[in-house]
C-alpha cells in the first residue's frame, strides 16, 4: 500500500514538473519575441554630444502614437508650449503608422496640439532631399527610443526622462537595457525630480566617463481645464452613499489587483454600517474588469470632468513618478486617497491627501474619518491648490526652452527646476 501510494505522489511530482516546464518554456518563447524585437533597434554605444548650432528646431521621438496616454500627451503638451515660444516642433515615430493615423491619435491626446507628426523614415527623407532641415536637437521620450536619436548623427541628443523606466519591468534583460540608456552620454531632462534622483543613485558618471548631464523641469499639470465644483463637504458626515473614483492600468506601479482588493474589503466594512461605496474605475480598457466595481474604460477630458463632479473621493496609486491624475483630482476639488509608499509626497504635501499604505487590508476607518471632518477636507484641498498654483505647462515649457538655450550657448551649469 505505501509502495504505491510513493508512486502516486511521484507520479503528481513528474506531472506537476512537466507542467511547470511546459508554461516555463510557452513565457520564455513569448518574451524572446519581444526580445528579440527590441535588439532590433538597440544600439547601446555611448555618445558624446555637440553643441547644437542653433535652438529653432526640436524632433520628439516616439515609437507609435496612440491614444489615452499620459506620457505621449505630456510630449505633446512640452511640444504644443515650445511652438507657442517660437520653436519648431516635431513628433516623430519609429515604428510603422502613418502620418494621417498620428495626427488623429495625437489630436485626441490633445485637441488643438501644436507641431508636425512625421514617420522618422519619411522625415529623414525629407531631410536628404533638401525639403527639411535637420533639427537642432532630437529628444528621445522613453528608454527604447534613444538607440534611434543616435542616428541624427548632426543634431544635440536629449532625454526626456518621464519615469524611472526600469521598474517597469522584473529585474532582468529588459531592465538592465532600460538602466542603460541613462548612462549613454544624452543630454536628460527629467519631469520632476524624483527620476533624476533614481538615476543619481545608480552613478553620476556616462560610460565615457563624463559627469552625467541631468535637468530638472517641473511636473506641471493645466489649471484651466478644471473646473472644481462647489463641494459640499460638510454633507460628507451624514452621508450614506460614497462614490470613489478610482485610476487603475493592468501594470504592476498601479496597484492592479491591491486596489480592487482594498476596495472591495472597504466596501463590506462600511456595508456593516449602513453605508454603500460604489466604485467607478476607469484608466484602463473596459475588457479589464477589476473587482468590487465598475470600469468605465479609457476617458476623454470631458468624460473624465463628468467622473470627478460625480465622485466624492478620488484615489490613484503613484508608486513611480507621479502622473496628472493626482493633480486633475484635486484640481476637480476630489479629496484624494494616495499611498504613503510612492511618490505623492516628494510632489504635494503630505496633508493635502489620505494616505495609505501597501498591505492595508482596507480603508474604512480613513474615509469615515475624513468624512467627519469637513473642515480637514477643506484644508486638505487648500493645501494641495496652494502647492500646484505655481504649475502649469507653459512655465514647465519655458524651464525646458531655457535648458535647450544652455546647451547651444555650450554651457555645462545644470538647471534644477523642480516641484
Amino acid at each position: 500500500m505505501k509502495k504505491t501510494s510513493n508512486h502516486k505522489e511521484a507520479l503528481m511530482r513528474e506531472m506537476k514538473r512537466r507542467t511547470l516546464s511546459t508554461m516555463h518554456f510557452a513565457e520564455y518563447a513569448v518574451q524572446k519575441r519581444h526580445i528579440e524585437d527590441r535588439l532590433k533597434y538597440y544600439d547601446p554605444t555611448p555618445i558624446a554630444n555637440h553643441k547644437p548650432e542653433g535652438c529653432r528646431i526640436i524632433a520628439f521621438m516616439i515609437t507609435r502614437m496612440v491614444r489615452f496616454h499620459g506620457g505621449q500627451t505630456s510630449i505633446l503638451r512640452i511640444g504644443t508650449e515650445l511652438e507657442k515660444l517660437g520653436i519648431r516642433v516635431y513628433y516623430l515615430v519609429y515604428k510603422s503608422q502613418s502620418r494621417e493615423d498620428m495626427c488623429i491619435c495625437a489630436e485626441s491626446n490633445l485637441p488643438g496640439y501644436k507641431g508636425r507628426c512625421l514617420p522618422m523614415a519619411q522625415y529623414l527623407r525629407l531631410i536628404e532631399a533638401g525639403k527639411c532641415k535637420t533639427p537642432d536637437f532630437v529628444c528621445a521620450s522613453s528608454w527604447d527610443t534613444v538607440s534611434l536619436v543616435k542616428q541624427f548623427e548632426n543634431s544635440y541628443k536629449l532625454y526626456f526622462v518621464q519615469d524611472y523606466e526600469p521598474y517597469f519591468y522584473p529585474f532582468g534583460e529588459e531592465f538592465l537595457m532600460c538602466r542603460n540608456t541613462y548612462f549613454e552620454g544624452l543630454h536628460m531632462v527629467s519631469l520632476g525630480a524624483w527620476n533624476r534622483e533614481m538615476i543619481l543613485r545608480e552613478g553620476k558618471t556616462d560610460r565615457l566617463g563624463k559627469p552625467l548631464v541631468l535637468d530638472c523641469i517641473d511636473f506641471p499639470y493645466e489649471p484651466g481645464e478644471y473646473d472644481a465644483p462647489d463641494r459640499d463637504y460638510d454633507s460628507y458626515a451624514t452621508r450614506k452613499r460614497f462614490t470613489i473614483a478610482a485610476y487603475v492600468k493592468y501594470y504592476g506601479k498601479r496597484l492592479p489587483s491591491l486596489i480592487p482588493y482594498m476596495l472591495q474589503n472597504t466596501a463590506a466594512r462600511l456595508a456593516e454600517k449602513g453605508i454603500e461605496l460604489e466604485v467607478l474605475y476607469y484608466g484602463e480598457a473596459k475588457t479589464f474588469k477589476p473587482a468590487g466595481g465598475r470600469n468605465l474604460g479609457q476617458l476623454n477630458r470631458e468624460e473624465m470632468s463628468e467622473l470627478y463632479a460625480k465622485a466624492d473621493f478620488g484615489m490613484v496609486a503613484s508608486m513611480s513618478n507621479i502622473s496628472l491624475v493626482p493633480f486633475e483630482m484635486h484640481a476637480a476639488g476630489l479629496p484624494l486617497i494616495e499611498f504613503a509608499d510612492g511618490t505623492y509626497s516628494r510632489f504635494l504635501p503630505p496633508d493635502s491627501a489620505i494616505l495609505t499604505s501597501v498591505g492595508r487590508k482596507d480603508i474604512a476607518a480613513e474615509l469615515l474619518e475624513a468624512a467627519a471632518a469637513p473642515e480637514k477636507l477643506r484644508k486638505m484641498h487648500d493645501s494641495a491648490m496652494a502647492a500646484m498654483k505655481p504649475l502649469s505647462w507653459s512655465a514647465s515649457a519655458e524651464q525646458f526652452k531655457r535648458i535647450m538655450e544652455k546647451a547651444a550657448d555650450n554651457s555645462i551649469k545644470i538647471l534644477y527646476f523642480s516641484n
